[in-house]
């Protein structure tokens, strides 16, 4: 498998993990109604996953860039 092929698959697969946290950030709130001690410590998840998020398109991103870019050899 070529090197941009894997870096673009694990931008995708960090993404999924962000995605993940938000998907339990509103799960956990809503099964708690969304009460404040729930929400203040959910955001932990909230902010985790998006920056996993972020981080995963800039691996992607930088994976098309490797691609697109020739490499001596």
């Amino acid at each position: 498998m070529k090197l941009h092929t894997q870096i673009r698959v694990v931008g995708a697969e960090i993404v999924g993990i962000g995605a993940f946290l938000f998907l339990l950030l509103w799960l956990e709130g809503r099964e708690a109604g969304w009460n404040s001690m729930t929400v203040s410590f959910g955001w932990v998840f909230g902010i985790v996953g998006f920056t996993l998020i972020l981080v995963g398109l800039e691996g992607m991103w930088l994976g098309a860039r490797v691609a697109t870019e020739t490499m001596p050899t």
